[in-house]
């Protein structure tokens, strides 16, 4: 009997018959195009608003709230669909939702820049957000339906690097192509490179081996049991602080604040981000061999991290008092950019204090927490720009913020660094690869 008529289970079906009979050629295909999928929904998560900002607010006649607000749109929807996004993945099989969301972050991407309302410019956000939630857990499920386990980590390594392309392409290659070709033809140029890969992907993907998937009850005592867990608290508090700190830089008003600021161009501006970039992208690949070099101690990366952001923001907070030249700033955006060194660690910690089988959800309560966060910093750094807008300077093709309204801003970030640090020091717990057991969650 062939081993298509013998009865085998999922794990048996996706072991032996999707990774020994379909084309590891194939296999190479359908991931590279679900990588550009995931660079191209990261491109969109940091390039908008803050490579086109001041476009964005001059042709709309937008406040400084509202302009960030295209960015907080983005993810507290993004932030919201996580935990649905990861039962999705586990009921229907990551290349149903990863297409299904690429179709509907496609749509949206082809909306903003034919956008001639507000209204339209919200609503195309708000689709990019949905589309692109769904991806990277897609990738993850499909990745271990793909290829054997060995190749897992080195495969989301990989996964990692493509998002950082994408946040490299949003800042200098970005602004370039604005500038030679306009925002509006620029970012239709990149929906269609967009749908591109997502037809690449289906093509692909559907002549591949699909994995068995079991239909699973939401397990909403599962988020409780993490929300309720003393030691996940300190994880998400700094959650809700560290990553959306360095975002708000890095995705909304780091190119702007340089312009208004230290005078620089907008092609230098953006060298900046692209700098700043860089750096996040070799720290968060270099986050696990970093956890080795400490003996697989958590805290003192995770200290290290948030150290990083109060110093740079503190940093930044001088520098505008100061009247400092760019080169100050500029070290002050690669201090901020160290800090994603903690990434790996933080995640590793929150998987590691809560039960063994609440995994997915303990990750992904962290990350609607991490993006909740961006969205209230985002709507944070608008709102204190617009208390000194009678104080701009309009321009023809910009608006120019005073140096105090940046000066308020990162006073209030350093003020939000310092929380988080002293909530990282006494509340995160040290666990040193160790995950906690039932019987040690039950007593706390």
């Amino acid at each position: 009997m062939s081993s298509r008529s013998t009865h085998v289970g999922p794990s048996d079906v996706r072991h032996s018959g999707t990774r020994e009979e379909d084309s590891r050629v194939v296999r190479s295909i359908a991931f590279c195009a679900m990588l550009v999928i995931y660079g191209l929904a990261f491109f969109q998560r940091t390039g908008i608003p803050g490579t086109i900002f001041d476009e964005l607010q001059t042709e709309f006649q937008l406040s400084a709230f509202a302009v960030t607000a295209l960015g907080s749109a983005f993810v507290y929807v993004y932030a919201g669909m996580q935990l649905v996004v990861g039962l999705a993945a586990d009921s229907f099989g990551g290349r149903r939702t990863l297409l299904f969301g690429s179709v509907i972050m496609c749509g949206g991407a082809a909306l903003f820049p034919c956008a001639d309302s507000t209204t339209v410019l919200f609503a195309s956000r708000v689709l990019v957000g949905f589309g692109s939630s769904f991806v990277y857990l897609s990738i993850v499920k499909e990745v271990d339906t793909l290829f054997a386990p060995r190749h897992f980590a080195g495969l989301l390594g990989l996964t990692l690097l493509a998002s950082y392309g994408g946040n490299i392409a949003a800042t200098l290659p970005f602004e370039r192509a604005v500038q030679g070709y306009g925002w509006r033809a620029t970012l239709l140029g990149v929906a269609g490179f967009s749908l591109l890969a997502v037809i690449v992907a289906w093509s692909v993907l559907r002549r591949l081996r699909r994995d068995d998937v079991q239909r699973r009850r939401v397990p909403v005592t599962r988020v409780w049991d993490v929300l309720r867990n003393r030691r996940s608290r300190g994880l998400l508090i700094s959650g809700l602080i560290n990553f959306p700190i360095v975002f708000v830089i890095q995705g909304i008003l780091g190119k702007k604040f340089l312009e208004d600021t230290a005078g620089l161009s907008s092609a230098q501006a953006a060298a900046f981000l692209l700098v700043m970039a860089v750096v996040s992208g070799v720290a968060a690949a270099s986050g696990g061999f970093v956890l080795r070099l400490t003996g697989h101690r958590r805290k003192p990366v995770i200290l290290f991290a948030v150290s990083m952001i109060l110093l740079s923001t503190s940093l930044m907070l001088v520098a505008v008092w100061c009247r400092a030249s760019g080169r100050v700033y500029l070290i002050a955006y690669v201090l901020l950019a160290l800090s994603i060194l903690g990434s790996p660690a933080n995640l590793a910690t929150m998987k590691e204090v809560n039960r063994p089988d609440a995994v997915a959800v303990a990750i992904s309560v962290l990350n609607t927490a991490v993006y909740l966060g961006v969205g209230l910093a985002g709507n944070l750094a608008g709102a204190v720009l617009d208390l000194f807008a009678h104080n701009a300077a309009a321009g023809e093709s910009r608006i120019v913020y005073p140096a105090e309204a940046y000066a308020t801003l990162f006073a209030c970030l350093a003020g939000l660094a310092l929380v988080s640090t002293l909530v990282t020091a006494l509340q995160i717990p040290e666990t040193r690869g160790c995950p906690v057991t039932l019987e040690e969650l039950t007593g706390s």
